[in-house]
């Protein structure tokens, strides 16, 4: 049997975790061996539970690189902040890596947001996967592209970003190992996407590599909705969120029934919100219920729910803290399942925004057409598949190269 190494190295939250994971059950029923490496190793091993997998600490580069220029506008300008404009971190980073690798003995290592932990493996005898949100893996294009379709940059930017970045990663890797281009990172790495192409926020990919509208969720309370007979709407938000009073302040004046979680607490927002028609629940709720309960889901854009909203036919709101979010947020409304406040807004109307998907019967005719035409293949035939692809690829032993 195999040995796979799950590498965490950007990002945070269980969203990089829960991919992997919904395979790893099987995957162990098979015999084989798992390992995480964490970027944040508490929230893995609340993640994994009783699962019998090694958790480890992922090297990490924990520097913070002055003048750079904000925000950073695409794949070499994220890179640039881990690293990867400095050649003794990239060294001590692949080294870090190739050991965690050679102490795990990983037949194959899947990345989610894990571009070192792939340069690491290439010359080894490991295969080389990705898993997680396709905003990870840049197209092979160059120069990598601007993120931000709303702000003018000059190509030169994005070249210059590329070649500097480009620059270090061939300073440390062997002379064969070079590279020619940013988006050589992922060669011969399989693919593992979360959602279906018309959500992928650099265009359709290949069909194969995606993983479907698969909910991603630990919750197991029961939902339990205020007593009104108005549209129900589920709400999933970040305190963190800069305009979450204001979210919350919709939700409860809006002519809904609202059940809301709020990540990492909710005392204090039930006692400034809660009511009639807005109740807070005080532990993650059994996600699958609350898909099929409810007619309206506003969330951050976090893509466990955002998907499983879809895959249930319910259309989403999305009131993002990250550009990723935002991205997929742009994507529902492309394709008329949701709608997305921009996260740069000062006083977004959440309020009027939500009213509007509320008063529309479109967004749910949408949504549920949306749901239809993914229904086949099923999510248990689309794990199926990606288990016997990884299975496959450890078997290999690796793409040398």
């Amino acid at each position: 049997m195999s040995r796979i190494l799950l590498a965490w190295e950007l990002g945070t939250g269980f969203g990089h975790l829960g991919p992997f994971l919904s395979l790893a059950p099987a995957l162990l029923a098979r015999g084989h061996t798992l390992h995480i490496a964490a970027r944040e190793v508490a929230a893995a091993v609340r993640a994994v539970g009783e699962l019998p997998i090694g958790v480890h600490q992922a090297p990490l580069c924990l520097n913070t690189y002055g003048e750079l220029q904000e925000p950073p506008l695409n794949y070499a300008e994220i890179l640039m902040r881990y690293g990867y404009l400095d050649c003794a971190m990239l060294r001590g980073l692949l080294a870090a890596w190739r050991s965690l690798l050679s102490a795990t003995g990983a037949d194959l290592v899947v990345a989610d947001h894990a571009p070192t932990a792939l340069l690491a493996a290439r010359g080894l005898p490991v295969g080389r996967a990705t898993i997680g949100s396709s905003f990870y893996v840049p197209p092979a294009v160059m120069p990598t592209p601007n993120m931000r379709s709303w702000v003018a940059v000059p190509t030169q930017r994005l070249a210059d970003s590329d070649r500097r970045v480009l620059e270090v990663i061939n300073h440390v890797l062997p002379p064969h190992e070079r590279l020619d281009a940013l988006h050589h990172v992922f060669d011969r790495a399989a693919r593992f996407f979360l959602g279906v192409p018309e959500l992928d926020p650099y265009g359709a990919r290949p069909e194969s590599d995606y993983l479907g509208l698969q909910a991603q969720s630990t919750g197991t309370t029961v939902p339990e909705w205020p007593e009104t007979e108005a549209p129900r709407i589920f709400a999933y938000l970040n305190p963190a969120y800069r305009h979450v009073d204001r979210a919350l302040r919709a939700l409860a004046d809006c002519n809904a029934s609202v059940l809301a979680h709020i990540f990492g607490g909710n005392a204090i927002w039930k006692q400034r919100y809660g009511g009639a028609k807005l109740k807070f629940s005080p532990d993650p709720v059994d996600m699958r219920r609350v898909i099929v309960e409810c007619d309206l889901c506003v969330c951050n854009g976090n893509v466990g729910t955002t998907l499983g909203m879809l895959g249930g036919g319910r259309p989403v709101l999305v009131l993002p803290m990250q550009l990723e979010h935002f991205l997929l947020g742009k994507a529902l409304e492309r394709i008329g399942v949701g709608s997305v406040v921009h996260p740069d807004a000062a006083e977004p109307d959440i309020t009027a925004t939500l009213g509007a998907m509320l008063a529309s019967p479109a967004f749910g005719a949408q949504a549920r057409a949306f749901a239809l035409k993914h229904h086949e293949p099923s999510i248990d035939t689309i794990k199926e598949r990606a288990i016997g692809r990884i299975e496959a690829l450890a078997q290999t032993q690796g793409n040398r190269g």
